[in-house]
């Protein structure tokens, strides 16, 4: 039976939520300003000559251009420009079908499909906002399933994909980094760790080739990918983070370059605090790479749980520690926090988290136009507080499950 629902029931609901998108206008500067002008401009001027108008990474170029094809005119595109948000919710729905995968099918797909869908917090960036930021996390979360299932090739090709649709990827690089090196078997052959190089290099370059035809070439590329570090210079951009309790104002128009705290500017000592507390967040993967190393036992290879708990620690840290962070960034972190909740049964941070990212995307949108805005639940310093927890009860999770896993693998003698 759950074979045929798993089947169905995401079929029907994919159509529902179709029917659903023309009744939601989106953002409109992003919607309208940004896709819609871009998609525009892309079936005008060709795939090749994208970046004469966009300051997105490549991938979603692609996007947009097949967008363009399907509806055929620019008036299709702008009386559809809606029906874009189905690229997003594709991605949505096959990042959901990866993690019944990797949660070993304990809660069947439909059931696992609908819950996420019926959680507005999970769905608002993808079909309220009209925002992209599902397929950047499916993506992050196909790249670290490959790594957990030791397959290093396929883990690099989603990975590079998921850098050349947003930088926010390089995240988790280091996560990337110690499950591909936790894969390598010490008779492993040389020659065979050359495969994902040479896969990344072929996949990057077949990703440019179409913009190296066009009038403006790779560097503005380049330039977009360098100038998003410091595109912004406000302190916090609507991000539900501590930067709410140290700075007092708007902090959208508050300068992160300014000096703050020993000479340090709010930006730089934003960064040293991510780098420092994202150490810690990699530690027990550090450490359980040591030992089997050490050892040769193969016992201290990290579990499921550990990596969903670190991945997601990271983007969170992401988002609560530096500054010219958008209210959207921590979005990578829910398929990780989706995944540890519907298989360990704990759901005290997936619903608090829920309801975080919920508010925090309302009070920014305001889409549902309600008459509180002005109230405790949205103000950023409560916000920050849930985010707080939700990063200090994962961050407890992860050394919890560390410290269980020399219990059960001694070392070998």
């Amino acid at each position: 039976m759950n074979r045929y629902l798993n089947i169905a029931v995401p079929i029907l609901l994919f159509l529902f939520l179709m029917t659903m998108l023309p009744y939601l206008p989106g953002m409109e500067f992003d919607v309208r300003t940004g896709f819609q002008a871009w998609a525009i401009y892309i079936h005008q001027n060709g795939l090749r000559n994208a970046y004469g108008a966009t300051d997105y990474m490549p991938v979603y170029q692609y996007i947009l251009w097949l967008f363009g094809k399907i509806m055929g005119t620019d008036q299709g595109i702008a009386d559809h420009i809606s029906m874009l948000r189905c690229f997003t919710l594709l991605f949505d729905f096959a990042g959901i079908w990866y993690v019944y995968k990797w949660i070993d099918k304990k809660v069947a797909f439909f059931a696992l499909l609908v819950v996420s869908m019926l959680n507005v917090g999970y769905v608002y960036d993808s079909i309220i906002w009209g925002q992209v930021d599902g397929i950047l996390s499916a993506l992050v979360f196909m790249s670290i399933y490959y790594g957990y299932k030791q397959n290093n090739l396929l883990s690099t090709i989603f990975l590079v994909i998921a850098f050349n649709f947003k930088i926010q990827s390089i995240v988790i690089v280091p996560m990337w980094g110690l499950l591909f090196l936790s894969n390598i078997k010490r008779e492993q052959k040389l020659a065979t760790l050359f495969v994902p190089v040479l896969a990344t290099i072929a996949v990057q370059v077949m990703l440019l080739v179409p913009f190296t035809r066009g009038n403006f070439g790779l560097h503005q590329i380049y330039a977009i990918a360098t100038d998003s570090f410091g595109k912004f210079h406000s302190v916090s951009i609507k991000a539900s983070n501590m930067w709410h309790w140290l700075v007092k104002g708007y902090l959208i128009y508050a300068d992160d370059t300014k000096p703050w705290l020993l000479g340090l500017s709010y930006k730089t000592a934003g960064l040293l605090l991510f780098f420092g507390t994202s150490f810690f967040a990699l530690l027990p993967m550090m450490l359980l790479l040591y030992k089997r190393w050490k050892t040769g036992n193969e016992m201290y290879r990290p579990g499921r749980e550990t990596i969903w708990l670190t991945c997601a620690v990271l983007y969170l840290l992401f988002y609560f520690v530096n500054t010219e962070i958008h209210e959207r960034y921590c979005q990578p972190a829910f398929i990780f926090i989706t995944a540890y909740a519907f298989y360990t049964g704990r759901f005290a941070s997936y619903a608090v988290f829920s309801i975080m990212y919920f508010l925090t995307l309302e009070v920014s949108m305001q889409h549902f136009h309600l008459p509180n805005y002005e109230t405790l639940i949205f103000d950023f310093k409560f916000l920050a507080a849930l985010t707080a927890f939700v990063l200090a009860d994962l961050s407890y999770k992860l050394y919890k499950c560390y410290r269980a896993v020399p219990d059960a693998a001694a070392p070998v003698t």
